[in-house]
């Protein structure tokens, strides 16, 4: 992968652009699908409230997801050490998940729409986009971290890891395009 780079017009607002490996088009592709679709996938598990129906209220999840990776994009609301009352975490999960997790896949759709269905390994973001890359970045790279230290042996941890760190390199490069 070549760095970010920043292209400032004089009419226009500034686009940042990068040129892709073909295989790094498609491992980019593959974890951002994979992590849109982890997220599908817990949005659709919503179970069914009648009251919410009724009042037009959209409820959410109550519960932390099961999978690590994915509670690790989906995190509690509470810390150790916060004051707790009975049931806020849950309230505030039911409140809030589903706009957290429809504001990720907005920022993963991003990164899908840029490398395209044709293999598309040049890419070019307004500001706006490149500020969704970040943080589409950013959960990708958090989801494949998590799944690193859960299995998968010395070879595919080495792997991950690899990932990880081009994940991480992708990233920096953008924001440090982005300082510019």
């Amino acid at each position: 992968m070549q760095q970010w780079k920043k292209k400032k017009g004089l009419r226009r607002q500034a686009r940042f652009s990068v040129i892709f490996e073909p295989m790094e088009r498609e491992v980019l592709g593959d974890l951002s699908a994979a992590v849109s679709e982890a997220l599908i996938q817990r949005a659709q598990s919503v179970p069914k409230d009648p009251l919410a129906e009724l009042t037009g209220m959209v409820g959410g999840h109550k519960e932390a997801p099961e999978d690590p990776a994915l509670a690790r994009l989906l995190p509690d609301f509470q810390h150790a050490g916060d004051e707790e009352y009975e049931g806020d975490n849950s309230f505030l999960r039911s409140l809030h998940e589903g706009d957290i997790t429809r504001a990720k896949l907005a920022n993963l759709r991003v990164i899908n729409d840029a490398l395209g269905p044709d293999g598309n390994v040049a890419v070019t973001a307004t500001e706006a986009e490149a500020h969704a890359w970040l943080a589409a970045l950013n959960d990708i790279r958090l989801y494949v971290a998590f799944a690193e230290m859960h299995g998968g042996g010395e070879a595919a941890a080495d792997e991950r890891e690899n990932l990880v760190q081009w994940l991480a390199y992708n990233q920096e490069s953008l924001l440090e395009a982005m300082m510019d």
